[in-house]
């Protein structure tokens, strides 16, 4: 039987469930507020410690899966149909869930700190597992923070350290309301706690005070209004493949003629968006040629986002990949799309990052869904790359958080970033995250963005021990697990001895 005060207990977390709520839709998905992501594992995990284990579990997970269909829809845009965006929003959920189930089994058969770092520890170790999945990381708690001195733990930790400091607030929170700051425990848990925390901001506004670099190259981006979309809207339409082909050369007419006006403009390296440039396979040859010309007449590096398209008369497949030309009118090297959204369809590249070495320094590329993966964009630190460029083609509902995350990539890898996009946020940041320039494709007419980024780019501890801090999270619940295991038989033990010799 249940005494008063548990039936108290359990009746009041409701009400720790109900201030849960309305944080939870704003703590997760494409809105999300950072103050939000801080509060709102506070109040529901409060909820799940105080009902039974599978009541309270069933209940958040119930929860979990609501907000997150809502919380991520437009998310998956239309490369998946109905009813699919709200199964995956669904499995989200599900797996958010995770974490406080983990905590609500193993917590309280520990104590002091190391019943704190169960809830931290399971978060980390259920994010890294499901970055391995077709969707990357984009569930991550860390993606909801803003804060450019915080987000420098990511130089060192990947986005794992800023997920484990969300979820050990939201843990030793609780220890803190459960029993109270008298406990000698409890004020060494907490007090470890704030000190990561200041040593966290400590370390991020240093980093940020020794960005005194003056020396900088002039980049270019340009947009308009032809993007992948729009030519294939065209293509469908049209009667014959000599009328496809008229139109895409039209495209790569307009982005040429601007890209020579960029490079008068004073700019070393002109890009344009993911797949703005349609070029069927027949006129290939001639569209080289004339970048070729332009490269070479304008001594400007171009990294120039190709559709290349086959004959429908061949089993070839569409070719979504950056096409890289030197100032000397040489085709330097080219890198396909890796990292294809679910439901893309075309030929996806092998995962090496292209190479360009050129006197402002060593530059690389990626296309758009592939800042998704840190593991492969962490060869861009590791190879030095002091540039990368990231052509992208968005939609409106993910154009902020897609932007985001691709900052988070070159604070984790120490490189400047340069993002020319379609449907969303054209984006140029430093190896530190500051945004040099930013141009909404929604609202400002501008079609030629100008930016000055650092010629070199920043070592990282990041880049040279990987995820190191993920794979020590999921280790250290590997031996929260055991330990919890081992109190739980100690019982156990005793009470088979005592009924032994009694």
């Amino acid at each position: 039987m249940l005494s008063s005060l548990d039936r108290s207990r359990k009746s009041r977390s409701f009400l720790w469930l109900l201030l849960a709520v309305p944080l939870m839709f704003v703590a997760m998905g494409l809105w999300s507020l950072p103050a939000a992501a801080w509060l709102a594992p506070v109040f529901l995990l409060r909820f799940v410690r105080d009902q039974s284990t599978w009541r309270g579990c069933m209940i958040a997970a119930l929860l979990l899966v609501v907000v997150s269909c809502a919380a991520w829809h437009g998310a998956t845009g239309r490369f998946l149909q109905f009813p699919l965006p709200y199964v995956v929003g669904a499995a989200l959920g599900l797996v958010a869930v995770l974490p406080y189930l983990i905590d609500r089994l193993l917590a309280a058969r520990l104590s002091g700190p190391a019943a704190t770092l169960v809830f931290p520890a399971a978060a980390v170790t259920v994010e890294f597992a499901a970055s391995f999945g077709p969707f990357g990381t984009w569930s991550s708690a860390a993606y909801t923070q803003k804060n450019l001195a915080l987000l420098q733990v990511t130089s060192v930790t990947g986005i794992w350290g800023v997920t484990f400091l969300l979820h050990w607030t939201a843990s030793v929170a609780n220890a803190v309301w459960e029993e109270g700051l008298m406990s000698p425990e409890i004020q060494w848990t907490a007090g470890l706690w704030a000190g990561l925390l200041a040593a966290m901001f400590v370390f991020g506004g240093a980093r940020l005070a020794q960005d005194a670099s003056s020396d900088a190259i002039p980049l270019a981006t340009i947009t308009g209004t032809h993007d992948a979309s729009s030519f294939w809207d065209v293509r469908r339409q049209a009667e014959s493949r000599e009328a496809v082909r008229d139109s895409a050369r039209a495209v790569q007419r307009d982005y040429l003629q601007r890209a020579r006006r960029a490079a008068r403009a004073g700019a070393t390296l002109v890009s344009w968006p993911e797949a703005a440039v349609p070029v069927p396979h027949e006129d290939t040859a001639a569209f080289l040629d004339r970048a070729r010309r332009l490269a070479r007449k304008q001594e400007v590096y171009l990294a120039m986002g190709v559709n290349a398209f086959p004959r429908p008369d061949t089993d070839d497949q569409l070719e979504n990949k950056v096409v890289w030309i030197g100032p000397g009118g040489t085709v330097r090297t080219e890198g396909l799309k890796t990292r294809l959204v679910p439901g893309e369809p075309g030929r996806a590249g092998t995962g090496t990052l292209p190479d360009v070495s050129a006197p402002a320094g060593t530059w690389s590329s990626v296309v758009c869904y592939d800042l998704d993966f840190p593991a492969l964009i962490r060869q861009a630190g590791r190879q030095d790359v002091d540039l990368l460029v990231a052509p992208s083609n968005d939609w409106a509902a993910i154009a902020e958080r897609h932007a985001h995350m691709a900052r988070i990539r070159a604070i984790e890898n120490g490189t400047s970033l340069l993002r020319p996009t379609s449907n969303g946020l054209t984006l140029a940041t430093g190896p530190l995250g500051r945004t040099h320039a930013r141009v909404n494709h929604f609202t400002s007419p501008e079609h030629l963005q100008m930016a000055h980024l650092p010629r070199r780019g920043k070592s990282t501890i990041y880049t040279a021990l990987g995820d190191f801090f993920a794979w020590g999270c999921g280790l250290g619940l590997l031996v929260l697990t055991g330990s919890a295991c081992f109190r739980l038989r100690l019982p156990l033990r005793e009470a088979a001895a005592y009924s032994a010799f009694s």
